[in-house]
């Protein structure tokens, strides 16, 4: 601490520019080399055994989560039909740029002929095969030779919507094009279709239309999620730069302390850049970490700074705040980095690169803060001679009944100690996350309701009809599987008789250019049902449910739907346990979310545990002693204990948005910690400066998350709230338990 205090006084304007040189490289790179991966599936850690699974299914059949378009008929389905064939029409754009990719609305009339050979029974077939000769002369246009077939061709046929098994709602299912290179992959194809929902639906009054469908609520997800963070990310650094300015009586300090941060800021994103190489969907929440811990270290050494300006020169006083509060700045952010760094060896793979970016980017705050701000406040706040004043008197010095008083401030923390069971429950429903003002949010609701979790599915592979028929028989057996869906439900397995009848057709059609359009609707149908035999069955299957019976490789897809509600993790948990039990190797979303909240729940409890851990080592070699540092570490316990215990009161627990808040909260807590015992082993008689300090770090930590409070996704509500209860929280145990502690057993 001598050599870097020595360091930042006498080359005070080298420091400065070589940290913003740093900063501005760190910038370019992030702004120019740091990738954005929004693909919510590179959060799963890619050694999961589950996702090598997924990911050949996807390799296989392709992404078939796409956005849905609803119409509700509100007991009007002539309107409702006239509805979906509209938004048809304005997801058509013909030869111009696609702004989607694959959309489905309806099984056309001749789809429906081109599928006949494969659908009919085996009577129908045998029909069709002893008329081969005939329906191909009417496909030629020689109706009146025989008019028998030429009656049945004739038959008008709707086109055929989609709808749910039982369900009354419509569907139009759109596959969006998709940039996970941004962090809206899916935003101009589907501002797109919600411009064409508004105009259709403008234009249908009778009827009601929404958008969900996984894509949609992901992207409503981020939409609402980066105007959270953005909003109090500016309201929270407004809000503690004012409290800085305020308490620190003055502008100049504050906003020195804001340029260092700045600095950091670039060096992290460089750091992030260097280290990872690219942002996830969590590891974008890194700056709202540093917002609500980077300054935190610029406090500590502005207020030590202040204190020894008092009576000494700017460069003398600069020198000693380096030396007596660098070791608790950097043994604290030591402490909350290697919190983050513990993601690593969780098995969630988003958290693990947020632990890199963020960890690294506490660590290059603290530095700046004793080498950047120390530097700023030799150059810039060495103007006014030091004013000699007597020393403050620390109130805790004031003689009273220690013991006594340690046992009252002790009891709030035992009246918690019943309540914690309650603040362990965790909620893992992501949907009840999300903003419940969301269109998207509520027509999933309504979705379920009508046709039981139809925007779910779990899919096995089959090699060909007999395991189709296999697969569909075992999951008959599980009533937590509500149905199967499969090719099977198009067409009867296939036969070698069945083949060779087809054939028949297929040959006797062979050649017939397909009629112009105006021909008879017989010929037509005549020409599509010799064409649909001649057609491998995937080229034979309507475009509207094709990709999700059968892949371009020839592969069977069976798709298993739950019967309970998928979002609550215990229906999903029997859901993926019965189709584990019809094939081991099944996989789907289904799949994926539940071992991911498997994964997040145990990065919790793995992350916490670790987290103790290192805090308490590191603790132990700040100060070189064993007790200090399982103080500190108790401490910390209790204030995470509180949290835990005062968060139902507040209507909120644990879940997917806010469970590494206690992690944090102790790698925060134990940078209160170190420095409260680090002040009372070296002056105990003069504590009070660095427990206003202390309290006003906690008081910013509450500020830079507690402003998410306001915030439209529920997730962030309950991450700032556990945040700001959390910091209030330890700092009572910090600011006022554990000095009445130090007092006490010391005799003070």
């Amino acid at each position: 601490m001598r050599r870097l205090a020595a360091l930042v006084t006498g080359w005070p304007r080298a420091v400065v520019a070589a940290s913003v040189v740093l900063a501005a490289l760190g910038a370019w790179l992030g702004v120019f080399h740091l990738r954005i991966d929004s693909d919510t599936d590179s959060l799963i850690a890619p050694d999961r055994p589950f996702m090598a699974d997924y990911r050949a299914f996807l390799a296989e059949f392709g992404d078939l989560e796409g956005a849905v378009i609803v119409v509700d008929p509100k007991g009007d389905d002539a309107a409702a039909r006239s509805a979906v064939d509209a938004l048809a029409a304005a997801l058509d754009l013909g030869d111009e740029k696609p702004l989607v990719g694959r959309w489905a609305a309806t099984i056309s009339p001749g789809e429906q002929w081109r599928l006949a050979s494969w659908a009919a029974s085996d009577a129908e077939l045998r029909a069709m095969a002893m008329e081969a000769d005939a329906i191909a002369a009417v496909a030629r246009g020689d109706t009146r030779g025989h008019p028998v077939v030429a009656a049945a061709l004739s038959a008008e046929r709707s086109a055929e919507y989609l709808q749910a098994p039982g369900g009354r709602l419509f569907f139009v299912e759109v596959s969006p094009l998709k940039d996970f290179t941004a962090l809206d992959p899916f935003r101009p194809s589907l501002d797109f279709v919600r411009v064409a929902v508004r105009e259709v639906a403008e234009d249908h009054p009778t009827v009601e239309i929404g958008l969900t469908g996984k894509p949609v609520l992901m992207d409503d997800e981020m939409r609402t999620a980066n105007a959270d963070m953005a909003r109090a990310s500016l309201v929270s650094v407004t809000i503690i730069t004012v409290l800085f300015i305020v308490v620190f009586r003055g502008v100049r300090r504050p906003l020195l302390a804001l340029v260092a941060f700045a600095v950091a800021t670039g060096w992290t994103f460089g750091a992030a850049t260097l280290l990872v190489g690219h942002l996830n969907l969590l590891s974008t929440v890194f700056m709202l970490v540093l917002v609500g811990a980077g300054l935190d270290y610029g406090v500590h050494v502005v207020s030590r700074y202040g204190e020894y300006r008092r009576a000494r020169p700017a460069a003398e006083a600069v020198a000693l705040a380096v030396r007596h509060i660098g070791p608790g700045t950097l043994a604290g952010a030591a402490g909350s980095a290697a919190v983050f760094f513990g993601a690593i060896f969780t098995d969630f793979g988003g958290l693990r690169e947020l632990g890199v970016i963020a960890g690294a980017g506490l660590l290059l705050c603290a530095l700046a803060m004793v080498t950047v701000l120390p530097a700023l406040l030799v150059l810039l706040d060495a103007k006014g001679a030091p004013t000699a004043v007597a020393p403050s008197v620390d109130p805790t010095t004031t003689p009273r009944p220690r013991w006594l008083a340690l046992a009252a401030a002790l009891v709030p923390i035992v009246a918690c100690l019943p309540l914690i069971p309650a603040g362990l429950r965790f909620e893992s429903n992501l949907l009840e996350l999300q903003s419940p003002s969301l269109a998207s949010v509520q027509w999933e609701k309504r979705i379920f309701a009508d046709s039981a979790s139809a925007s779910w599915f779990a899919a096995s592979t089959a090699r060909d009809f007999d395991e189709i028929a296999a697969l569909r028989e075992r999951a008959a057996q599980h009533p937590e599987i509500l149905r199967s869906e499969s090719v099977l439900d198009a067409v009867p397995r296939e036969t070698p008789e069945r083949a060779a009848l087809r054939a028949k057709v297929a040959a006797a059609g062979a050649g017939i250019e397909q009629p112009p359009i105006g021909a008879p609707p017989a010929m037509r149908a005549a020409w599509e049902i010799a064409a649909g035999a001649a057609l491998p069955l995937r080229a034979a299957l309507p475009e509207a449910i094709a990709p999700r019976l059968v892949s371009p490789n020839g592969a069977f897809l069976v798709r298993f739907i739950p019967r309970d509600d998928a979002w609550e993790e215990e229906a999903l948990a029997r859901f993926v346990g019965a189709v584990r039990a019809v094939d081991p190797r099944v996989t789907g979303v289904p799949i994926t979310q539940l071992e991911s909240i498997r994964d997040m729940r145990q990065a919790f409890i793995d992350s916490s545990i670790w987290a103790l851990v290192a805090v308490t080592v590191i603790a132990a070699i700040s100060f070189r002693a064993v007790w200090p540092a399982l103080l500190a570490t108790a401490t910390v316990v209790a204030g995470v204990a509180m949290t835990l215990a005062l968060l139902p009161l507040f209507g909120s627990h644990l879940n997917l948005a806010n469970f590494f808040a206690v992690p944090m909260l102790i790698g925060l807590g134990i940078d209160s910690a170190i420095h409260i015992i680090h002040r009372f082993r070296s002056d105990p008689a003069n504590t009070g400066p660095t427990l206003r300090a202390v309290a006003f770090t906690a008081l910013t930590t509450a500020i830079g998350f507690g402003a998410l409070v306001l915030a439209e996704h529920r997730g962030m509500q309950s991450l700032g709230l556990a945040m700001a209860v959390g910091s209030l929280a330890c700092m009572y145990a910090a600011c006022v338990v554990l000095p009445l502690f130090l007092r006490a057993r010391i005799g003070a």
